[in-house]
């Protein structure tokens, strides 16, 4: 790639600092203080679909053919400093950009052009949404698995009875003396309601009393 309005002996292709930018894993692109593009590096043709020999020396917001990077230019350019945002352009192809543009100033303060730098993080991005819907399916799931039927569809009334008590977080021995029961009746109920609902410690039959509105 080479530069325009700059010599020759400038030797641009070859210098570290060109190949160093050119390789950027990151789109980039500086125009003057006109918003002529006087470099493009390979991410930013490949991403915006630009090619160098026909944007060198363009108006940029003339070459930028998705709409939502355009209008990020242009608003950009009306504000001070460095602009950053998150962009998802359709054009050439559907991708999540995150973008700063900002300006480049000389030695005595004077602004002599603007860049812009992109990053694409679409795989980022997918993977966080895939990510949040795998969690929305786990909650769901859980969700669904904890409904279940009603305790009374599958419980006696005595049983129910004693979940109840559960739910309130009475002990056994208090069970039995609320319920009027031996204390080994009181084992046994709770022995059948675990089975019955696939329960497998107290707290459980806890929580299942309070989710179902038993206790």
């Amino acid at each position: 790639m080479r530069a325009t309005n700059l010599p020759e002996n400038n030797c641009i292709e070859d210098c570290l600092l060109t190949q160093a930018l050119s390789g950027l894993c990151v789109g980039l692109i500086l125009t003057d203080s006109a918003e002529k593009v006087i470099w493009v590096n390979r991410v930013a043709e490949r991403v915006l679909g630009l090619s160098h020999g026909d944007c060198l020396g363009k108006h940029l917001p003339q070459m930028l053919k998705d709409l939502r990077l355009a209008a990020f230019w242009q608003e950009a350019g009306e504000t001070a400093g460095n602009t950053m945002g998150d962009v998802t352009v359709q054009w050439p192809e559907r991708l999540s950009l995150k973008v700063n543009a900002t300006r480049y100033i000389d030695r005595d303060g004077a602004e002599v052009g603007r860049a812009l730098l992109f990053c694409d993080v679409t795989a980022e991005r997918t993977l966080q949404v895939e990510l949040s819907d795998a969690v929305a399916r786990r909650l769901l799931n859980l969700t669904s698995d904890q409904a279940g039927p009603p305790a009374a569809s599958n419980l006696t009334h005595q049983e129910v009875r004693i979940l109840r008590l559960v739910g309130r977080g009475l002990a056994n021995d208090d069970i039995a003396t609320e319920a009027d029961i031996s204390l080994s009746t009181v084992r046994s109920h709770l022995k059948s309601i675990y089975k019955k609902l696939d329960l497998h410690s107290r707290s459980e039959a806890v929580s299942y009393a309070v989710r179902h509105d038993i206790s």
